[in-house]
């Protein structure tokens, strides 16, 4: 019997016992469809996630009031949660309670099953789990994929029974999990105290949830609902947590630390739900140096690819990102501190403080992170007329007198407040328990005007260790930051979410029809299987995009029959099948049409002496406002993607080069080409036109459908130069990589 019918025999059991306590489990064929590739498509985990994420009944299996897990389960029974035990040698535990011998035993349903069991014993017990109808089961046992063939297998079979009974597996290779207002503490986490509140956290390195954590119960921080370890993956990943944690009510924001993304398309689908949903999500890509990379990949079993691309499809999808845990709770805190309503675009930032030292450092940090501390002109008159010394009305230095001067500091926070050019406040202090007598005073007035407005108000400790009773203040809705850093990279991200366009989503490459790979033969040169220069112009044509001019002068024509074309020169002459050129001098500028027989004769006696092809383009040439590249990569880890960079010298002297990935929206090519606009390069320079944004986005999306009706057989491509002329982007050369037929299919994306 396969491992398929007999798992649909244990459903009708699992049917049956649920039927017991009248709960009847809504099973159907997709459910009990079987799934080994997690690429392959398969039902939400929805369901089954909210009961193994907030279970009413759990069972902890192996686990005995001398184990190192003893804490764990003290912590989940003091938490409230319905807990059994499963041991196999044990009758009683923990001062007298019973154990049952295996679930099959266990006199009550079951949500979510804790094991502490060895590799072997996980797979029994996640047979046993499907059988029984529990959610899912959440492991910590190593010896699975990231051991290599023999561990490979036995997650395959663990894999197989989960997904053919429609349940979650919670690892393997990770640390567990944690439901921090349910205090439920199922993971090899030390047991401390974690504030509750609305950030979730699913990372691949377990010992990250610690550190977030950690980081989140400094004064003010984060409050944690959900944390999870998604180790190898080997059932349920990142893209299944991120899908649930979109419709759980108790997550306003989400953290991710990734390696690996393995189903691009379901987790870029349930990152644009939690865009629309108004979530916010941080996220740490890590493996982004080499070096990195190879840890990853020896720690869960994962293997990491270009950095660069997580970049650019977070920035396509709305992720906001960070580089380490504290400035992921950084990012994350005002988030979870502020409710939504309080959430700005940061458009008039009010920096607020009593000391000429912190006004200053805060003009400067300000103006390194892009941060708008506007003037605030409406207020500055007050200010000369009320605060000794008149100093600059923002950032303002209000000086010792704001505590000296009755009512100048209520006055300050009055007139601020109504102030309609600053949306956001922020108080630096040092705010520390040493000197809670004087700082005391001050915040306790801005927490009173915090509570007239519907604007934000932020609190900075900039001395160390804030003090404890700065707690309080989320009392009155105002939130503390981490230092000035840490606030304004808190303020950074809170203006980056609401000001990002809710459509922003990465589109799914299975949209776009495929395509055929062209049924020319290729050149096998030293980058791989080139197409010819015509076979790549045509394909770049039939996709919507300009080319240049050519006429091909084939080897077998002779010199005298070599005629003008029937555009008008000077003419470029070059070797039309060689990947690069210029390393052979087989690019010929400027010829005339008297010279092209010449030209053409000069070009084949190259191509003779370095064995190349003799087949030769012949294009105009033509003067445009400046140079664009546009390239394409058909498989990236991701999937398909378009990048863009500024043509001619500016490649190499600005090193800059953007993307996104295939197939991209219009708003998306003009997003793209935004990252450029500081450089100026794009804009009216001393009497030369700008550059048309609009049809030079429309380039990247016809890039963008070739690269996602491609990628089943496209390497990449070259667009390289595309020269922006008075009538528009024109691609005047292109080299196309493919990749071999047995590894392609022209009906079907990567």
């Amino acid at each position: 019997m396969t491992i398929e019918a007999t798992l649909v025999n244990e459903l009708i059991y699992r049917e049956k016992k649920w039927a017991e306590y009248g709960e009847i489990m809504d099973l159907n064929d997709a459910d009990r469809r079987l799934c080994l590739d997690g690429s392959s498509e398969r039902p939400s985990q929805r369901a089954a996630l909210k009961r193994l994420l907030n279970p009413r009944t759990v069972a902890f299996v192996g686990v005995s009031e001398d184990s190192k897990y003893a804490a764990a389960a003290r912590r989940t029974m003091a938490g409230g949660t319905d807990v059994v035990f499963v041991h196999p040698k044990r009758s009683h535990v923990f001062d007298g309670i019973k154990t049952f011998p295996d679930l099959a035993a266990v006199d009550r349903p079951v949500d979510n099953v804790f094991s502490v069991l060895s590799a072997h014993g996980t797979v029994e017990l996640v047979r046993q789990a499907a059988a029984t109808g529990a959610a899912g089961v959440v492991t910590i046992a190593g010896g699975f994929a990231e051991q290599g063939e023999e561990g490979r297998a036995l997650q395959d079979e663990m894999a197989a029974v989960a997904h053919a009974a429609g349940i979650s597996v919670v690892g393997p290779n990770g640390i567990g999990m944690l439901n921090v207002p349910q205090r439920l503490n199922l993971a090899m986490l030390t047991a401390f105290e974690r504030r509750s509140g609305g950030l979730s956290a699913v990372t691949h390195s377990g010992a990250m949830l610690g550190a977030i954590a950690a980081a989140g119960w400094r004064t003010g921080g984060v409050g944690l609902n959900l944390l999870i370890s998604a180790g190898n993956e080997a059932v349920t990943d990142v893209a299944d947590y991120l899908d649930y944690l979109v419709e759980d009510e108790a997550t306003r924001v989400i953290a991710l630390a990734i390696e690996k993304i393995r189903r691009p398309e379901a987790f870029f689908a349930a990152a644009h739900r939690a865009l629309e949903a108004g979530k916010p999500i941080i996220a740490i890509k890590m493996g982004r140096s080499a070096r990195g990379a190879s840890m990853a990949a020896s720690h869960t079993g994962t293997l990491t690819g270009d950095a660069w691309v997580y970049e650019v499809a977070f920035r396509q999808a709305g992720i906001q990102t960070a580089n380490e845990i504290d400035e992921l709770v950084d990012r994350a805190q005002f988030l979870e501190q502020l409710p939504e309503r309080k959430w700005t675009p940061v458009n008039g930032l009010a920096v607020l403080t009593q000391t000429g030292g912190f006004a200053q450092l805060a003009s400067d940090l300000g103006d390194d992170l892009g941060m708008d501390i506007p003037d605030a002109p409406s207020v500055q008159p007050w200010v000369n007329d009320n605060v000794p010394g008149a100093p600059l009305a923002n950032p303002l230095d209000a000086t010792g007198f704001a505590s000296s001067i009755a009512g100048l500091w209520e006055g300050i926070l009055r007139e601020y407040t109504a102030a309609e050019e600053l949306d956001t406040f922020i108080l630096l202090s040092q705010h520390a328990d040493w000197d809670e007598d004087v700082a005391r005073k001050v915040a306790d007035l801005y927490l009173k005007a915090a509570a007239g407005t519907e604007k934000p108000f932020v609190i900075a400790p900039l001395a160390g260790q804030p003090g404890r009773w700065l707690e309080e203040a989320a009392e009155h809705g105002v939130a503390v930051g981490n230092g000035l850093l840490g606030s304004f990279r808190g303020l950074q991200t809170m203006a980056n979410f609401v000001r990002t366009r809710p459509t922003k989503r990465v589109q799914p490459t299975s949209t776009i029809p495929p395509i055929p790979r062209p049924s020319v033969q290729p050149i096998l040169v030293e980058e791989g299987l080139m197409l010819p220069f015509e076979a790549t112009m045509q394909l770049l044509s039939e996709s919507g995009i300009r080319v240049a001019p050519y006429c091909m002068v084939p080897a077998t024509t002779a010199l005298g029959d070599i005629a003008a074309p029937d555009f008008p020169g000077p003419y470029v002459v070059k070797l039309a099948d060689v990947a690069h050129r210029t390393e052979h001098g087989a690019v010929e500028l400027g010829v005339t049409a008297a010279d092209l027989a010449g030209a053409v004769s000069r070009l084949r006696a190259i191509a003779t002496r370095a064995g190349l092809p003799a087949m030769v383009a012949i294009q105009p040439m033509l003067k445009g406002r400046g140079e664009a590249f546009v390239g394409i990569q058909g498989n990236s880890e991701l999937g398909p993607l378009v990048a863009f960079g500024l043509g001619g010298v500016f490649v190499e002297v600005l090193n800059r080069i953007g993307g996104r990935l295939a197939p991209l929206t219009h708003e998306d090519g003009l997003e793209l080409l935004e990252e450029f606009a500081d450089l100026g390069i794009l804009d009216e320079f001393r009497g030369r036109p700008a550059w048309d944004r609009d049809e030079l986005a429309s380039v990247l999306v016809d890039a963008g459908c070739l690269a996602a009706s491609g990628a089943g057989w496209i390497d990449s491509i070259d667009i390289n130069p595309l020269i922006i002329t008075d009538d528009g982007p024109v691609a005047v050369d292109g080299l196309t990589l493919v990749r071999d037929a047995d590894r392609t299919s022209g009906s079907s994306h990567v």
